[in-house]
Parts: structure tokens; C-alpha cells; sequence
């Protein structure tokens, strides 16, 4: 009988011992059933002592990963507000697309057409035939088109099958009716017929079929009269061609011809502006601006039209550099997704090991003697997990089950789901690339419009 009080006392003794979490509840200090500090081997100072470094760092870690998880949705945010800033600031480029569809900086000039210094239509001697008034200045009829470095064969463009899809939009210009156009195909095939070797006539040719919409004749025309061309005159042929290519898409042959308008004549200002100007559209705006700096310097005159370009200029540069800073910020975002992927997988890893010291929470109530029908809300709220183990020693798993710990439950919450993160990330991207990039880019970069006409039916190419 003396044995009883003894065996009451170390079973009292061993309750404390395995319980090293107090709390005090409604004015009683009762063991805090849910805390990780119920441990396997309660004596073992070492593991509590372990025990204490990754419940801080779990703990305090999580506060992390909400203010990162704060941080990146507010960043989202930003990103959207960002485009939608740039897509209202990008006005002036769509603007400026329109206005370009009336303007002649890369069209036929007067003053392109006074530099071939054609003869008086007096000294022409235009049919005025049935047959001549049908007839188109067809130049490869009249002379033949070399193969060599003169003729830029050499050149992507005028590859057989780019030459075939070749498309070019009518030179619509309120300054050229339909008179205009007449006379022009008029004098260009009188020419034709009476000087098949003038550059002159073969250059006119290509400026007719520049305003008929016609690229598959207006480049072997301006190809013959860059060819037949003497060296002083070579840059009024060149000027044509790398205009009807840059018409079509190919920036950039088109870039390599009109430099080279601009090197046989540097003291000609229409060749600076035009170059500038197929150079902006390029978006090269550092060698655009040098053209218009040399173009002013050459003639004043040319100013109110370089000014236009050059606002585009500004325009698309600051578009260019804040799309620029959209991608790097869209950039550090997914970085910032990973950093919150990876802070994540570390407390998980930390907190496997926390909950591989302390005892199972289903063992507790037995444990403190408490009994089923004690309450406790913190253990009943929580469902049950199961995995499976390998202990120390065995290679046999072992299959367990336990209840739900807090910092699972948080783990697992949405507040903290990484798939929900980078699915927002994705479409909020999406979102803004689409209304910054791809809407803003499809009204004003011609390469790309020009790549979409050039898909047109092949009847759309013969313009009439």
C-alpha cells in the first residue's frame, strides 16, 4: 500500500517531464496540447535546444513569406497600372502612324523629281497612238538586268520567292491626281522607247509604278536605273529603291541601299531625311537623329518635315525604353516568385524536421490523461495527414498519422499557394505585354504590317 503514493508521484513526475509547454487557461496553467514542444525525448536537452532554432526560424520565416507574397501582389499591381500609363502614353506613336499615312517623307517629292532634270515635253515625242496610249513603262522590256554587285542581287529581297509575294502600297498623294499619273507613265514610256539606256527614264518608270502600287515592276526599274546610273547621279535611283523596299518591309536591305544613296551624295539633304526617316521607322534612332542634325545643317528648309519624325522620335524612344523597363520589371517579379518558391520549400523543410522531434498530437491527450470527452478546440478543428517514413535504423517505412499543426495548415492556406502566385504573375503579364507590346507595336512597326500585306492574295498586288 505504501507503493501507491510512490507510483501516483513518478507518474506525475513523467507527466511533466514529457510536457514542456505551459499556458495559463481561464486562471489554470494547463499544458498547451498543440505545441511543438512536446517532445519525443523530453530529457533530451540538445533536441529542445534544436527544437527551439527551427520553431523561431519557421515562425519567423512565415512572416516573411507573407510580406514577400504582400510584396509581389502589390508589385502586380504596379505592373498593371504601368501599362496601362504606357498604353495611354503610346498615343502619340499611334498618332503619328496615322499622320504618316498622309505624309511624303518617304514617298515621291518634287524635289526627288526636278533632281532627274527630265527634258521639256516638247523635245518627247509622245505617241499618241492606240497602242501607245495602253502601254506600260515595262523596263525589263527595254534592258537587261545584269547579275552582279550594281544590280544588288546579292541582296535577301530580291530572292525569287521574296520578289514574288512582293508587296507595295499605292503613293497616295493629294498633290498627285490622276493627270499626274498619266503624264508620268506617258513620258516614262516615250522615253523608254527613244533612250532604253537612260537611268533618267527607267527612274521615272519606278516613281509610276511607286504610285500604282506596283512592287514586282517598280524594282527592276529602279534596280536598271541604279545600275545604268553614272556615279554623280547614282543616289536618285538608289533613293528610289531603298524607299519601295523599306515600303515593303525589308528595313533592312532597305537600310544598306539608302546609305548608300546618302555616300554618292552626302551634300544631298533628301537623302539624309529619307534615310533618317526609314531609320526612326527602324527604331535606330541614334543614326536617324545624325541624318536630320546633317539634313538641317544642309538645308533649313527641310525642318518643318524632320521635326515631325523627330517628335515620333521621342515619342517611340521614351515608348521604347519604358517597355524595356516593363520587361525587366516583369523580369524581377518571376525572380521574386522564385525567391518566395524557394523561401517556402525551406521552411517546410525545417518545419519536417520540427515535427519529427516532438511527439504526435494525437498522442498527447493520452499522454496528459486527458480523455475523449475533454474539450479542446485547437485538436478538433485539424483533420488528419498520413506519410510515409523511414525511422533510424530500419529500412522497413512505416506508415503515419497525425493531426494537422498549425504551421501545415498555414503552409498549406491559399494566402502562401505558390500555383496562385505564378498564375497571377502569368496572366498580369500576359495582360500587359498584350496591351503594351503587341496593340501599340501592331499600329506603328511597319515591318510587321508590311509582313501581314505581303499575306494578301496576289491579285491584291497587281493595283489597277
Amino acid at each position: 500500500m505504501r507503493l501507491c503514493p510512490l507510483a501516483v508521484l513518478l507518474g506525475v513526475i513523467h507527466l511533466l517531464l514529457a510536457c514542456n509547454h505551459w499556458v495559463l487557461r481561464e486562471e489554470q496553467i494547463v499544458p498547451k496540447l498543440d505545441s511543438p514542444f512536446h517532445m519525443r525525448e523530453p530529457q533530451n536537452l540538445a533536441a529542445f535546444l534544436e527544437q527551439i532554432r527551427y520553431s523561431e526560424y519557421v515562425e519567423r520565416s512565415y512572416l516573411d513569406l507573407l510580406r514577400k507574397r504582400e510584396q509581389i501582389v502589390e508589385h502586380l499591381r504596379f505592373s498593371m497600372r504601368f501599362g496601362e500609363d504606357l498604353a495611354e502614353q503610346a498615343k502619340c506613336a499611334m498618332d503619328y502612324y496615322m499622320l504618316e499615312k498622309r505624309m511624303s517623307y518617304l514617298k515621291i517629292t518634287p524635289e526627288q523629281l526636278k533632281r532627274i532634270n527630265l527634258p521639256d515635253q516638247r523635245q518627247l515625242h509622245i505617241q499618241k497612238s492606240a497602242s501607245a496610249m495602253g502601254m506600260e513603262p515595262i523596263c525589263s522590256d527595254y534592258h537587261r538586268l545584269s547579275v552582279g554587285p550594281a544590280t544588288y542581287d546579292h541582296l535577301e529581297s530580291f530572292r525569287p520567292e521574296v520578289l514574288a509575294a512582293a508587296f507595295l502600297e499605292r503613293e497616295h498623294d493629294t498633290n498627285v491626281g490622276m493627270a499626274t499619273v498619266e503624264l508620268t507613265r506617258r513620258f516614262a514610256v516615250d522615253g523608254l522607247q527613244h533612250h532604253p539606256a537612260s537611268w533618267k527614264f527607267h527612274t521615272l518608270s519606278s516613281y509610276y509604278w511607286r504610285m500604282r502600287g506596283n512592287a514586282r515592276e517598280a524594282l527592276p526599274c529602279a534596280r536598271l536605273a541604279a545600275l545604268l546610273a553614272p556615279p554623280i547621279f547614282k543616289d536618285i535611283p538608289l533613293l528610289s529603291l531603298g524607299t519601295i523596299l523599306f515600303r515593303m518591309g525589308r528595313l533592312a536591305d532597305a537600310d544598306l541601299i539608302l546609305t548608300a544613296a546618302v555616300e554618292h551624295a552626302p551634300h544631298v539633304a533628301e537623302n539624309h531625311v529619307v534615310l533618317a526617316s526609314a531609320l526612326a521607322m527602324k527604331h535606330d534612332f541614334n543614326r536617324s537623329l545624325q541624318h536630320f542634325d546633317e539634313a538641317e545643317r544642309l538645308d533649313p528648309s527641310t525642318l518643318p518635315r524632320t521635326q515631325q519624325v523627330r517628335n515620333f522620335i521621342s515619342c517611340l524612344e521614351n515608348l521604347t525604353k519604358k517597355t524595356s523597363k516593363m520587361y525587366s520589371y516583369v523580369k524581377y517579379m518571376k525572380n521574386e516568385v522564385k525567391e518566395f518558391k524557394k523561401l517556402k520549400h525551406h521552411i517546410s523543410q525545417n518545419h519536417e524536421r520540427l515535427i519529427q522531434q516532438q511527439l504526435p498530437l494525437g498522442a498527447r491527450r493520452l499522454l496528459l490523461g486527458l480523455d475523449a470527452k475533454s474539450n479542446n478546440d485547437d485538436l478538433h478543428r485539424r483533420g488528419q495527414y498520413c506519410s510515409t517514413r523511414t525511422p533510424n535504423g530500419s529500412d522497413e517505412p512505416v506508415l503515419f498519422c497525425d493531426f494537422y499543426s498549425d504551421m501545415q495548415m498555414r503552409l498549406e492556406s491559399k494566402d502562401v499557394d505558390i500555383d496562385v502566385l505564378e498564375r497571377d504573375l502569368k496572366a498580369n503579364t500576359d495582360a500587359v505585354i498584350r496591351q503594351v507590346s503587341t496593340e501599340i507595336r501592331k499600329q506603328f512597326n511597319l515591318e510587321q504590317l508590311k509582313a501581314a500585306k505581303a499575306q494578301m492574295p496576289a491579285k491584291a498586288t497587281k493595283a489597277t
